[in-house]
């Protein structure tokens, strides 16, 4: 096989700054020395640029270990709130009717996961941001992200839940969970979790955080008993709750005039207790007395506010319609189930010997002259 070689001529031309190359090069004492300077300041300043990236990886990915569990055992949680009640205590059947209603949403286990990583300074702006599905009660994943100091927020099964959105996520302390609807709502069909945690991924340390997620919503749980009431139409409705939920600072949203939650009607056994159901925000954990206020009402006004509310419409035997208004003065809080228990009289009245819950009545009810049954 014949060698190709390539030949290179230098042509040579004399010019009073030196000897120039066809290519333009300059050869003279001046440029050797020139040169080898040059040569010299060039790996001075890739020794220093290397020392640079050596020392500051902040941008570069960095593996950590992220392991993300639901700490609560809600399902426990479940069949203790609902085994606890005095009255279903001796209505098995009618408390496992309940917590089968229930336990889809309370349970231990999450869906989807969504993770942001914020700065901690200036706007906190969202850094980094992750989805993933974690189909359990706990889940390790392996992260790359660049290394600094994080908030970070997490939101589980918001996906699940078509009436909860997550509103303006890229600024960590404005990021919530809100009712994507604030007049009739309909109840909760997921457990809502969230977490927020302080991270500060440092250089050359193996690390490993630990994130545990809390559920954000709650239940209520009306037992009715209608023997002997007759009553031919029930419709029960609830609100007083929140309307959304600000993850950063662990803290519920109320509106001025709070959602109707339209409560879910259980299939019992038997003909003599019905039960509805509501999934919703918390309420408030205390009573809110309106500034200037002259006195503080008494327990025996039927105008007192509670912390959150049932709006009963019966319709009776006769074909009248009987509004019941429960004001609960106990809160309901995250993750709780709250009972309640009402005993229907022929008219279509609610009474309750529960000392915490006050009624108020109004026989042959009408709203505007007429009763809207599509309420």
């Amino acid at each position: 096989m014949n060698e190709m070689k390539i030949v290179m001529k230098t042509y040579k031309m004399n010019t009073a700054k030196g000897t120039v190359r066809k290519d333009g090069a300059i050869s003279s004492f001046f440029h050797s020395h020139f040169f080898h300077f040059s040569f010299l300041i060039s790996h001075l300043m890739l020794l220093f640029a290397c020392s640079t990236i050596d020392e500051d990886m902040s941008d570069c990915g960095f593996e950590v270990n992220y392991e993300l569990k639901l700490v609560t055992n809600i399902q426990t949680k479940l069949q203790t709130q609902l085994q606890t009640d005095l009255e279903l205590k001796t209505n098995m059947e009618l408390t496992a009717a309940l917590r089968t209603h229930l336990e889809s949403i309370f349970r231990d286990y999450a869906d989807d996961v969504d993770l942001s990583f914020y700065d901690v300074a200036g706007d906190s702006v969202r850094l980094q941001h992750d989805q993933h599905d974690m189909n359990g009660k706990e889940e390790s994943y392996t992260l790359n992200i660049p290394r600094r100091h994080y908030q970070h927020l997490a939101t589980a099964n918001e996906k699940q839940e078509q009436s909860v959105d997550a509103y303006d996520s890229h600024l960590c302390h404005e990021s919530r969970l809100s009712q994507n609807q604030l007049d009739t709502i309909p109840s909760h069909t997921a457990g809502l979790f969230t977490a927020r945690y302080d991270m500060d991924i440092k250089d050359s340390i193996d690390q490993t955080f630990n994130v545990h997620l809390y559920m954000a919503n709650s239940a209520t749980v009306l037992v009715v008993d209608t023997l002997g009431s007759g009553v031919r139409d029930m419709k029960v409705f609830a609100t007083g709750f929140a309307t959304g939920f600000h993850v950063a600072d662990s803290t519920f949203i109320f509106a001025q005039k709070a959602p109707i939650v339209r409560s879910e009607r259980v299939q019992t056994p038997g003909q003599q207790y019905v039960c509805f159901t509501t999934v919703n925000f918390p309420s408030r954990d205390q009573l809110v007395i309106p500034v200037g206020a002259p006195r503080r009402a008494s327990d025996d006004d039927d105008v007192v506010a509670g912390l959150w509310e049932y709006h009963l419409y019966i319709t009776t035997r006769k074909g009248t319609v009987t509004r019941s208004i429960l004001r609960s003065y106990e809160p309901l809080n995250a993750e709780q189930v709250r009972v309640v228990h009402i005993k229907l009289e022929e008219d279509g009245s609610a009474e309750t010997v529960d000392a915490t819950m006050g009624v108020s009545v109004t026989l042959d009810w009408h709203e505007g002259g007429t009763y809207n049954p599509e309420l």
